[in-house]
């Protein structure tokens, strides 16, 4: 169990405009902020996960130009604060950095009124890290002109015109359900919620205000697939679903619960050449591109999605207790995917298109290293890992 942390909520916003005379504070109010840009972040508390090798950090922050300017983010700053509002650890990357700079994060460039979804940059953080709060600061030039764009490539990254500060207030994550793995045998995780994957597989989110946060049921979701010894996916031919090791494989249930949602039959995909050939059916039939799956409730605000299910293979209905292992379908090649594999995610609700994701964690699985592996009771997954689940 992770210890509670003391959170500060601190939520005041900050602005400061450079002139020719140099950088001066202004109002320290939010209408002030307004007249720049406007900071959200989602969720507004974000979760600390914390294993041996790290804290982890998921969450969303969303900039809205608000000013008659075209403004560019060149720099992010972040903060890790201490209770006496000391900084214990900060970062930053810039339009300076190389490419794991300031474009590693996207379009940067906000014209008046739009608005631009960042994933956080600074996800991990060290294990020994206290965090009480963090003070995130964003650092804009104007770009209203091709003049001030050329100008400001030559700037330097204490050289700004606008900066904001934001407050995030993070809290500890008590895992509530014991998880097994849905899946025996070897698996490989893809696609989860570390920096690259987050950032660039489609999200599923909604808006919930004006300034654009977001509602990820997938922020902490991930791909499993069944490899062979030597970490192959598939056998021969890739574009044979059939040569896929996961393909038909049983799903199992990762914990006990009431199931409440189900879809089985839609039509799985199929390879046309090298191109994935989705099946024609109702637009109402599949509208938001699922593919088949089953949604768990485990009664305490914990709700698992197993997605891409084997057409007619799912083996629960709604209402159905099912209990840790039992077998709810078979991994098929349905919905929005471009290979077979499963898609694994907790969320906080039963609608996918309106719920957050929030972490997992399994118990007594096998973390391979290579030809030997470190057996785990209980822990995190991420991108990469090669796993089993304990025998």
């Amino acid at each position: 169990m992770l210890k509670t942390i003391t959170l500060i909520c601190m939520l005041s916003v900050f602005t400061s405009i450079k002139s020719n005379k140099g950088i001066y504070p202004v109002k320290h109010n939010e209408t002030a902020a307004a007249e720049a840009a406007s900071i959200s972040i989602s969720p507004n508390n974000p979760l600390i996960e914390k294993d041996q090798h790290g804290q982890y950090l998921n969450f969303d922050i969303t900039v809205k130009n608000t000013s008659s300017h075209t403004l560019y983010l060149a720099t992010i700053e972040a903060s890790v604060m201490d209770a006496l509002v000391k900084p214990v650890f900060r970062e930053s990357i810039s339009v300076n950095g190389q490419a794991t700079g300031i474009k590693s994060i996207g379009n940067t460039l906000l014209k008046p009124g739009e608005t631009i979804t960042i994933f956080n940059p600074f996800y991990a953080l060290a294990p020994d890290v206290k965090i009480t709060f963090l003070q995130y600061e964003f650092f804009f030039d104007y770009a209203d002109s091709p003049l001030q764009k050329e100008k400001n490539k030559k700037r330097l990254a204490v050289d700004f015109d606008v900066s904001i500060k934001k407050v995030i207030t993070p809290r500890a994550y008590a895992p509530k359900t014991n998880f097994n793995l849905p899946l025996k045998g070897k698996l490989i995780v893809l696609d989860a919620y570390n920096f690259y994957p987050a950032q660039n597989a489609a999200a599923i989110f909604r808006s919930q205000s004006g300034l654009g946060s977001i509602v990820k049921s997938t922020r902490y979701a991930f791909n499993l697939a069944s490899v062979d010894e030597n970490g192959n996916m598939y056998k021969t031919d890739p574009f044979k679903k059939e040569n896929w090791y996961v393909f038909g494989k049983s799903v199992y249930a990762p914990a006990a619960g009431i199931v409440v949602d189900v879809q089985s039959s839609v039509p799985d995909n199929e390879f046309s050449g090298k191109v994935v050939k989705s099946p024609r059916i109702p637009a109402d039939a599949d509208p938001n591109h699922l593919g088949n799956y089953v949604i768990i409730d485990h009664g305490n605000g914990e709700f698992s999605m197993l997605q891409h299910l084997e057409q007619g293979s799912v083996m629960v209905r709604i209402g159905e207790l099912v209990g840790t292992g039992q077998q709810i379908g078979k991994i098929g090649f349905s919905g929005d995917i471009t290979f077979p594999h499963l898609n694994y995610r907790v969320m906080n609700g039963a609608k996918s298109l309106a719920a957050e994701g929030i972490p997992s964690y399994f118990n007594n699985y096998k973390l391979y290293k290579g030809s030997s592996f470190v057996p785990v009771k209980k822990g995190r997954i991420d991108s990469g890992d090669i796993v089993e689940a304990g025998k």
